[in-house]
């Protein structure tokens, strides 16, 4: 008789720590969720992008990034460009197009992840 009533005081006890572990386990989850929730993968990307962006043309040469930034920055057209800068249009579209390589090249691994967040 003793032992039955142990029996079922241990499972009466199993069970109400096994409700707790459970309700401690959905509590993390939930915590877990509403952080994934909070954060906006788009920010966050794209001010990691921006960052990789300033480094990019922060590591260019001068004339390259100056020109780059009146080019896309300022919508300033190549023959803009040349008068102000006193270089050829041949010579801003030289520069414009190494800025564009050079960024592709630090790009390039955003690719996937730019397309997956589009899509």
């Amino acid at each position: 008789k003793n032992k039955s009533l142990d029996y079922i005081k241990h499972c009466a006890v199993r069970a109400s720590v096994e409700g707790e572990l459970i309700d401690i386990y959905n509590r993390d989850l939930a915590l877990r969720i509403a952080g994934l929730e909070a954060c906006n993968p788009v920010e966050i990307f794209s001010s990691e992008i921006m960052s990789k962006v300033n480094q990019t043309l922060q590591d260019l040469p001068k004339v390259t990034r100056t020109i780059f930034e009146m080019s896309r920055f300022e919508c300033l057209t190549g023959k803009a460009i040349s008068e102000q800068t006193g270089l050829s249009v041949k010579g801003v579209e030289y520069h414009i197009t190494r800025a564009l390589k050079a960024l592709r090249k630090n790009l390039k691994d955003y690719l996937p992840i730019f397309l997956l967040l589009c899509i």
